[in-house]
């Protein structure tokens, strides 16, 4: 009997598999919020019964609170940006990208934030895998995947993201310390924190 043959298992596929499980976590956390809400009512029901006083439970509560918050620091979700349609934008900021790069050298690129469904279904802009859906990045400088090294411009410029479309680095003092007198910030590695983008916090 002959050994059926194999289809390849298609990257594609791969990133089907993860876009469900990430879907499927962000349902378990509805459903989590649902059953925190349950617990909150029966708390208040005994409050309002006698069985407990408003301040017992509230020391309680915040005890219990800040276990989970210690725990869940420790989390690690998958995120989607919420911008619809990337293409129908409007009142984009006007800023010159390409006189600026000498100044600048493009250190928006550095910065991480979440892409959109539209983006992850248009196949174009690469995310991180290890960090669900979050823009790829280079590991040997942290500039975005689609970042040409030495000019700063976007290989994907026409299908870069709404973050990237929206994003004013005028009065980001990551970024610039003076804008309007050109003078940027001091050049150095972000942290992981710092590279968040506004729109992300």
């Amino acid at each position: 009997m002959s050994e059926k043959k194999r289809l390849p298992i298609l990257p594609e596929d791969v990133e089907r598999g993860l876009r469900f499980n990430h879907l499927m976590d962000d349902q378990m956390r509805v459903k989590y919020a649902e059953l925190a809400a349950v617990v909150r009512a029966i708390g208040e029901t005994l409050v309002a019964r006698g069985v407990l006083s408003a301040q017992e439970l509230e020391e309680r509560r915040k005890t219990a609170l800040a276990g989970e918050l210690e725990l869940s620091k420790k989390e690690v979700g998958p995120r989607i940006s919420n911008i619809p349609d990337k293409y129908k934008l409007t009142d984009l900021p006007d800023i010159d990208c390409e006189a600026l790069f000498p100044l600048c050298k493009a250190r928006c690129c550095r910065l991480t934030f979440a892409l959109s469904l539209q983006d992850l279904d248009e196949r174009v802009v690469r995310w991180d895998y290890g960090t669900p859906y979050k823009i790829g990045h280079r590991t040997d400088d942290s500039y975005c995947v689609h970042n040409v090294q030495g000019t700063g411009r976007c290989s994907v410029y026409e299908h870069r993201p709404g973050i990237c479309r929206v994003y004013d680095c005028r009065k980001d003092k990551r970024i610039w310390t003076d804008f309007e007198n050109k003078i940027p910030a001091p050049d150095r590695p972000l942290t992981d924190e710092e590279a968040i983008s506004e729109r992300e916090r």
